[in-house]
């Protein structure tokens, strides 16, 4: 499957070439066409790898006891950073080898060139590796600082998604303000962005800024490393400082089972910016939409207005559009899911203690089901209210939407059951790299 999707993004990305095929024809600016498509192979690269990298690098559980070993910091670092290249590597050639066949198809081109071209691909990874492990190194100092960092993280990763996606939204406007401005763009990267400069005259087959890029390249790789290795052992090791209060005499409110598990998974939720981002992000989708419901509602009467002069069946349909939009975003959620696997070597925790599974369960349930249902039916009244649909229909989209919230966290209970992976060394792996999440996706 991940095969399947990652050939799909080549084929968009030789549909972007295509349209941006138009620059191979200025003369003199065809070196312009690659400085694009290299900045696009960038950014993708930097989006789907620096999720990982702060986790990977820095959040491995099994950091301390490698250090503990007579194995030196920087062999440690250099397989963490391999897994970081790899996903760069990915994630950056899906992008520039598009780009470089569309270009080898309908220009002339030299065997130095195509040489170049290919060379460029692990430099472009590697460029990308040395962007997202700054901003893992970052992360790292500011999370090591901070109290409350997982919450930083999830709020500075969810502007970047949303920079990210207006930049997408929008991208048709920005292709044609490209071709349209072409020179003006070019005679801009010679002085404000020379290195990506150099980069589009490298892949054109030029020698002197191909070897310019790839030494600042590797330069820049090899200097990343070594602050990386300076400090690997100082942040992996620190203990996050925590403020001087003043003593508080407060008293010790008891609790019963299913409250204080249900607290133990919800802090354990809150406490991991990965699970929340890669779980929970439907979250702040579902209100979103709400938010964008309300703010829009005059230009979503005008367009069901248009759409019932045109197609009036359409307009029966509508609450079941509302219903499948909303589980769509709620599928997204799968908090339940890796919550089993997540216990790792903690299991025995929760096997000491004088609860039952079924309780264990049902507080990992109830979670999905509460960080899921206020959101999705908040969403599910706001765009009733804008579309507005009849008291009644919007209460029984309310009601399936409760039922498809309840059914999707028993089926990641259910699958973390049967296929659980306690042995994990990452977070991420029984998170996002699990065929659980697959699933139940």
């Amino acid at each position: 499957l991940f095969a399947a999707l990652m050939l799909f993004l080549s084929v968009v990305f030789f549909g972007l070439s295509f349209v941006m095929g138009d620059l191979l024809k200025l003369p003199g600016y065809e070196w312009l066409y690659y400085s694009i498509m290299g900045m696009l192979s960038i950014a993708l690269g930097t989006f789907g790898s620096v999720f990982n990298t702060y986790a990977s690098l820095y959040l491995a559980k099994d950091n301390e006891l490698l250090l503990a070993m007579p194995i030196p910091p920087s062999v440690i670092l250099s397989t963490r950073m391999s897994l970081v290249l790899g996903m760069s590597l990915l994630y950056s050639g899906i992008v520039w080898i598009p780009a470089v066949i569309y270009a080898w198809l309908v220009t002339p081109f030299s065997l130095t060139a195509v040489v170049f071209d290919l060379l460029l691909i692990p430099l472009l990874a590697l460029f990308v590796t040395v962007l997202t492990c700054a901003l893992g190194w970052v992360v790292a100092l500011i999370s090591a600082r901070v109290k409350n960092k997982s919450f930083l993280v999830v709020i500075l990763s969810l502007l970047f998604f949303c920079g990210y996606y207006y930049i997408c939204f929008n991208m048709n406007d920005l292709l044609q303000t490209v071709a349209a401005n072409g020179e003006a763009l070019g005679n801009g990267l010679k002085v404000w962005g020379n290195l990506i400069y150099q980069l589009g005259r490298g892949a054109e087959g030029a020698v002197l800024p191909m070897l310019l890029f790839s030494g600042i390249t590797l330069g820049l790789f090899g200097l990343c490393f070594w602050i990386l290795s300076k400090s690997f052992v100082r942040i992996v090791t620190k203990t996050p400082t925590v403020g001087k209060t003043a003593a508080k005499q407060r008293p010790i409110k008891s609790r019963g089972v299913k409250s204080a598990l249900y607290r133990r998974e919800l802090k354990r939720f809150t406490s991991s910016p990965t699970y929340m981002l890669n779980c929970g992000l439907g979250i702040f989708m579902l209100l979103l939409a709400a938010v964008m419901a309300l703010v829009k509602q005059e230009l979503i009467v005008d367009v069901l207005a248009a759409i019932g002069e045109e197609l009036p069946e359409i307009l029966g349909i509508l609450p079941l559009t509302i219903l499948s939009s909303v589980c769509v975003i709620v599928s997204i959620n799968t908090i339940s899911t890796p919550s089993i696997s997540l216990e790792g070597k903690n299991l025995w925790i929760l096997r000491s203690l004088p609860v039952t599974g079924r309780q264990v369960l049902e507080a990992k349930r109830n979670l999905h089901i509460s960080m899921n249902v206020w959101p999705a039916l908040l969403a599910v009244a706001a765009v009733s209210f804008a579309m507005k649909l009849e008291p009644v229909t919007a209460v029984l989209i309310g009601v399936y939407v409760c039922a498809f919230v309840w059914f999707t966290g028993d089926i990641g209970l259910v699958v973390g059951v049967l296929r659980p992976n306690f042995q994990w060394s990452n977070e991420t792996m029984p998170i996002k790299q699990s065929l659980n999440v697959v699933i139940c996706w």
